[in-house]
């Protein structure tokens, strides 16, 4: 099988605070190659799967960060098959999208709504297909969102948001342009250039505004039980936040704290409802493949080999759930797995 080249480049500075004092953290073995090509139809070329991530820790800020990482050309190769065959199958899943609508609505709009309410101008950042935006123009918000992928950004525009921006932030947002609300779910740990961006969207921000983070918490329980196995470190996954440097971050740029908590996103019930789902998928003798462009969304199933090592793959799912129950404990105390920040643009 034929294996597609990916090229990587060093990371000198910080992309966080830019220093160029750091040293090496951990070396990690990359588990999102074989996930994507999971999802690749028959005989189409693969990702190679001997990808290690070599973690970084700066000096200055103590952000963790790939110190080696795709360069621009190999990343976007890599979220074009993420976007036009993974993602396009889990989004396919009607239950999935329950799951994180009730999440986003429970868990990420009425909390943000604590702390500031509708009518205003609302900017969610790396907003994929919009279903956060979705639940935001219902409740009164005029929405706007910004997405890199160009066939995700229109199915979303088909899903009811008018204004999903495709490109970079300096591509998409004009100079004068300010909001009342920028939220940023699982997006801050993806870009190559955090601060700036936190940076950019700051100046977006009306006085008062507010701003909303989630990323993956790097000082969780799940991650501090699973170590280097930690699911959350991947090849995609940039940077990798703890409570005390998101927090630093926003009070250095000028933010007030409202919020800073990792607690449960999910219930128990979605839990298992996710791990049966898996479990299901990983013994189904079928591979997901996908006709037409991705902006058509249409995906078909073709045969797949059967799945040869059951009892493996139930000792993972078991392990998978453990490590699951450990995050949902954890998340009771504000050790979970995602950690959310709000803050608010002082007045001057």
């Amino acid at each position: 099988m034929p294996l597609i080249e990916l090229n990587t480049e060093a990371v000198k500075e910080c992309p966080l605070c830019g220093s160029l004092e750091h040293d090496q953290f951990d070396r990690v073995v990359d588990t999102l190659m074989k996930e994507i090509n999971r999802y690749l139809p028959g005989g189409m070329a693969q990702l190679p799967v001997d990808v290690e991530n070599v973690r970084h820790r700066c000096r200055e800020c103590e952000l963790i960060f790939l110190g080696q990482r795709f360069d621009s050309t190999s990343l976007s190769r890599v979220y074009e098959l993420w976007y036009g065959y993974a993602y396009r199958r889990v989004m396919a899943d009607p239950q999935h999208v329950a799951e994180r609508l009730r999440e986003f609505e429970q868990h990420h709009l009425r909390l943000l709504e604590t702390y500031c309410a509708p009518p205003g101008r609302l900017l969610d950042v790396g907003c994929g297909s919009g279903l956060f935006l979705q639940l935001a123009q219902t409740r009164g918000w005029c929405v706007s969102g910004v997405e890199l992928d160009p066939d995700t950004a229109a199915w979303g525009r088909r899903n009811g948001i008018a204004d999903i921006r495709c490109g970079t932030l300096a591509m998409t947002l004009a100079p004068d342009e300010y909001f009342d609300v920028v939220t940023l779910f699982d997006y801050l740990e993806h870009t190559t250039t955090p601060g700036e961006d936190l940076d950019s969207l700051i100046a977006h921000l009306a006085p008062g505004g507010t701003l909303m983070v989630r990323v993956p918490n790097a000082n969780g329980w799940q991650a501090r039980r699973m170590g280097r196995n930690w699911i959350a470190v991947m090849s995609t996954h940039l940077s990798y936040f703890t409570p005390e440097v998101l927090s630093k971050a926003a009070s250095q740029r000028g933010l007030e704290i409202l919020y800073l908590r990792a607690g449960n996103t999910r219930s128990e019930g979605d839990i298992l409802r996710h791990q049966a789902a898996w479990l299901r998928q990983r013994l189904a003798p079928r591979r997901s493949a996908v006709t037409g462009s991705a902006a058509q969304h249409q995906v078909e199933e073709v045969p797949q080999a059967p799945l040869g090592n059951l009892g493996g793959a139930a000792k993972r799912w078991l392990y998978s759930l453990w490590i699951e129950q450990i995050d949902h404990i954890g998340g009771w105390l504000g050790q979970g797995n995602n950690l959310t920040l709000i803050a608010r643009k002082v007045k001057h």
